[in-house]
């Protein structure tokens, strides 16, 4: 047995771990519903049956008893339709759909011995079969899957384990145990696997009743052939789709029973989870598959971007490590021995949460601030094992590597230019060197973030007294309780939005949570009230804030000089004049971009039918020329690339007319789609440079500060 597998704590024993009342409670009514289910079921079943068998015998004896060629093609008509019910019926029962997950790479006990070894002992402490077989693949989770289908109801499914490798390059082993405990407790204890039963239950009838498609497919081709199959067709799908309706009614109330027993699922593997490893390690392990997540993702969404120029990652596993440690160093965070991130309480204090979310009444999914509550209380003890999961495969950057090039099969085309590959020390340099041109100076603290400068009247140029001056200080003006403030005012504001929406029927839900609490729709309207009122008054204690802050900075640049005055005065309008010119280029370019797209998405065919959209995007193009023709008069432009430059030289040259001789121009609407995109961005980063530039100019005038 491999050394590497963490021992239980002393006090483990997952024989006292057992569901709770409710737990078994809630198994028992699920089994009631599907009962009732399956009653219904075999009843409807039975009654096509029966359906179809009457038409084969009516037409049969039809023919027979009236042997003419009148009545045999009645006779004929009915056994078609009978064997055409019965066919359907067949298909909608033992419909079987591909794997999902293209990416799925199964790996063997003999390339991995210390993965099956950890494995295989881990199976024996939750009391579960070994998996069918194990694949990788490249996300953030484990997950246990069936291939459902209508025998696995009477024949027990074989279980599969999918193992992210995202996750392993995230956490180390005594966190790997935890997150895999966690997914095998799914399955343990007798009672326990009657939920998972319930699970797999729950999982084919929804795909049986809403991704059962090919039937549907097969009618639909049917009906475009002879107009007698169509017609039959057409009837058969009618009785199928009615049989649907009836069980889509009936499962809609079993789903919202299996949700309730789903949650205490989940709440007793968390037990199992930590009873097996520790609570410092379900805790830590739970933050880094967070985080890991997120660096991960990113790493995905910059694949289109590197792409363009021609860019790619030889290993993106590597990558999602550097953005880990570059992540983490960003955020004040400690390393590890092994290089993962120690993620404290205080690192998620800068991220606030909305209060409103969007969930049915009952939902499986609990918080993460819950289930670390949950850890707490259990208060396990045990030295954890802190080397990097990756100890457990056998030649893990090969792994790696074999799945970064599965990952570009399915993102490129075949046939394009041939990649440079890019390092990760090379991605995390440019990454920094990019933070670093549009960081504003950390003694604001994100005070202007991600926000407009607000606009001036005659107050804010108001000089503050020396006894006003002493009273307050940029500390106190940028101190994190202010930008806390001013985060829950940005986030309120959203939510109150949402809540509208809510009562408004903007977004169609039954049930929804406002602080940790469940609300029917109808009570959106009183909360977004309440919430709005809220708003409102914390949107005047920003403006406030936003003018005192401009008040102490224009009455320290007055102390320098009055020339230092004007000029902060002018850095702070020019940065308005930009905004307003920004707000106006960013409404044209988006108008631009959604016209393009309901071009290309759009069904319809032929010019005729689209015609007032590429008048829409004519139009379009020329209110994006006179803006920029602004811009030019005005000389609110930082200087473009050269590139750019030549792009905006051969767009200005177009008469912005798509159409020619009824064929629309796809390369002059390729042209216009990059450079308004490329427009857009650069000059909202030509904003961003020149708020830098006025906070460094404010640091500069502070007592103290001979910058100048």
């Amino acid at each position: 047995m491999t050394n590497l597998y963490p021992e239980c704590p002393d006090n483990a024993d997952l024989a006292l771990i057992e569901p709770t009342l409710l737990f078994r409670q809630q198994v028992m009514k699920a089994i009631s519903y599907v009962v009732l289910f399956f009653i219904l079921y075999v009843v409807l079943l039975f009654a096509a049956i029966a359906l179809a068998i009457a038409c084969i015998w009516g037409g049969i004896m039809l023919f027979h008893t009236y042997p003419a060629w009148s009545t045999g093609i009645t006779g004929l008509s009915f056994i078609l339709l009978g064997s055409m019910v019965l066919f359907f019926l067949i298909k909608f029962l033992f419909n079987k759909r591909p794997a999902v997950n293209p990416y799925r790479t199964q790996i063997f006990p003999d390339h991995h011995p210390r993965l099956f070894d950890f494995i295989t002992q881990l199976v024996k402490d939750t009391r579960i079969s070994f998996p069918k077989k194990i694949f990788i693949v490249p996300d953030m989770n484990t997950a246990v899957f069936y291939h459902p289908s209508f025998l696995s109801l009477f024949w027990p499914a074989g279980k599969n384990l999918e193992i992210g490798l995202g996750l392993i390059n995230s956490v180390n082993v005594s966190e790997f145990k935890m997150l895999l405990a966690y997914e095998f407790a799914h399955f343990s204890q007798r009672s326990m696997k009657l939920g998972s039963y319930i699970y797999a239950l729950n999982k084919m009838l929804y795909n049986m009743l809403y991704e059962n498609d090919r039937w549907n497919e097969m009618e639909v081709r049917w009906s475009r052939g002879s107009s007698l199959l169509s017609f039959f067709a057409h009837i058969t799908t009618r009785i199928l789709n009615g049989m649907q309706y009836v069980l889509r009614k009936i499962y809609a109330v079993i789903n919202r029973q299996y949700l309730v027993l789903s949650r205490e699922m989940e709440h007793y593997a968390d037990t199992v989870a930590v009873g097996l490893t520790s609570t410092e390690t379900a805790v830590s392990g739970l933050r880094r598959q967070e985080m890991g997540g997120y660096c991960l993702d990113h790493c995905f969404h910059k694949l289109p971007d590197l792409a363009e120029r021609a860019l790619r990652f030889s290993n993106i596993f590597m990558t999602q490590r550097a953005m880990i440690r570059y992540h983490a160093t960003q955020n004040h965070l400690a390393l590890d021995t092994a290089g993962l991130p120690v993620i404290t309480d205080n690192y998620f204090q800068t991220f606030l949460k909305s209060r409103v979310q969007l969930r049915e009444q009952w939902t499986s999914h609990i918080s993460r601030e819950a289930r670390e509550a949950h850890y707490l209380a259990a208060a396990v003890q045990c030295k954890p094992v802190s080397i990097s999961a990756w100890n457990l495969f056998n030649e893990p950057e090969s792994i790696q590597e074999h799945m970064t090039s599965l990952v570009y099969n399915f993102t490129t085309h075949a046939g394009e230019a041939p990649f440079t590959e890019m390092t990760p020390g090379a991605y995390i340099e440019e990454l920094s060197h990019r933070h670093r041109l549009y960081e504003y100076p950390k003694a604001f603290n994100d005070y202007y973030d991600n926000r407009p400068f607000a606009g001036i009247n005659g107050e804010f140029t108001r000089l503050l007294t020396q006894e006003e001056i002493k009273a307050g200080s940029l500390q106190d003006l940028y101190h994190p309780e202010n930008i806390a403030r001013m985060r829950a005012f940005y986030r309120d504001r959203q939510d109150a939005e949402t809540l509208q929406a809510i009562s408004s029927g903007q977004f169609q839900t039954s049930y929804f949570e406002f602080d940790g609490q469940k609300y029917s729709a109808a009570r959106a309207r009183q909360l977004a009230r309440m919430l709005s009122a809220h708003v409102a008054a914390e949107e005047i204690w920003l403006q406030q804030h936003d003018q005192r802050a401009f008040q102490y900075h224009y009455s320290i640049a007055m102390q320098r000089s009055p020339a230092t005055a004007v000029l902060l005065m002018e850095k702070y309008t020019q940065i308005l004049q930009y905004q307003q010119t920004g707000h106006q280029l960013n409404e044209q370019v988006i108008r631009i971009i959604h016209c393009i797209s309901l071009l290309f998405n759009s069904g319809a065919e032929g010019m005729e039918s689209l015609q007032a959209l590429f008048d829409e995007l004519s139009a379009g193009c020329r209110g994006f020329r006179m803006i920029m023709e602004t811009l030019q008069q005005e000389k609110l432009f930082l200087n473009f690339p050269e590139d750019m430059e030549e792009r905006l030289k051969r767009f200005n040259e177009h008469d912005c007319s798509f159409v020619q001789d009824m064929v629309p121009d796809y390369v002059a609407i390729q042209e216009l789609h990059e450079i308004s995109s490329a427009t857009m961005e650069h000059f909202s980063n030509s904003i961003i440079l020149l708020k830098k530039a006025y906070l460094e100019f404010i640091l500069s005038l502070e007592p103290g500060n001979n910058t100048r």
